[in-house]
């Protein structure tokens, strides 16, 4: 008589793999990727400064002393400023030296101090680095979008990107034949227009133009500021 539970296993098997290969199809049956985005010009509303401070000389404790009380002044004169955003970025001391013939000789020393102030109020800032120049040479001027309008921007793009995200999943699902979709991933990013919005340049590189130039005030303009949603949606209801 012929064992037949070897055989019922076997067919027991299939269908246990046929089942997970059915579920398998249909968890990625209907998948369809798909992108939205919102756009919006946002004016740069606040203002990055850079300050630098350097003094040269044989007597390394004496420059050092003249670099310290400018530095304080400075940063007197912006902590009087309650919308003023005061950080001392470097500060370093270094010796100064050449060679002849391939000898090195010592010739004095270095100090040299970085102060950034970023603030919304930009007439005080550019007013502030007037009035310090004879302290600290401007090293750098460059404008932003500031946290706190940035984060106010970027929640209404979301809820825009979002809604245009919806409007084109119900828009290819009924193309599609399908009653629905379900959100099976979404991703979201921002970013903004790049050109003429590079952070501040190389202060050595800058400082050699900006030692002497008086201060003017220019204007901020604005940024391209982009939410972008990618996601899969799986359709519902494909006969």
């Amino acid at each position: 008589m012929m064992n037949t539970r070897p055989f019922s296993y076997i067919i027991s098997i299939l269908l246990s793999v046929c089942s997970f290969c059915s579920l398998a199809e249909s968890l990625n049956y209907g998948i369809v990727e798909l992108n939205a985005q919102a756009t919006q010009a946002v004016a740069r509303n606040e203002m990055i400064l850079v300050l630098k401070i350097q003094q040269q000389g044989s007597n390394r404790q004496q420059i050092s002393n003249t670099v310290t009380t400018r530095l304080n002044q400075v940063l007197a004169a912006a902590h009087r400023h309650n919308d003023f955003n005061t950080t001392q970025l470097t500060r370093t001391v270094e010796p100064r030296f050449d060679y002849q013939k391939n000898k090195r000789t010592d010739n004095g020393w270095q100090d040299s101090v970085l102060i950034q102030i970023k603030s919304t109020n930009l007439t005080a800032l550019n007013r502030f680095a007037t009035e310090v120049q004879n302290l600290a040479a401007v090293v750098a001027i460059n404008y932003q979008v500031a946290d706190t309008t940035l984060q106010n921007y970027e929640a209404k793009l979301t809820q825009e990107a979002i809604a245009r995200f919806q409007q084109r999943a119900v828009l290819i699902a009924h193309a599609l034949g399908g009653h629905g979709y379900k959100v099976v991933s979404m991703s979201l990013g921002s970013s903004q227009d790049s050109r003429d919005y590079g952070a501040y340049a190389s202060p050595v590189m800058l400082s050699r133009m900006a030692d002497s130039a008086p201060v003017q005030d220019t204007a901020a303009g604005e940024t391209q500021l982009t939410l972008n949603i990618n996601g899969k949606i799986q359709i519902t209801g494909l006969p």
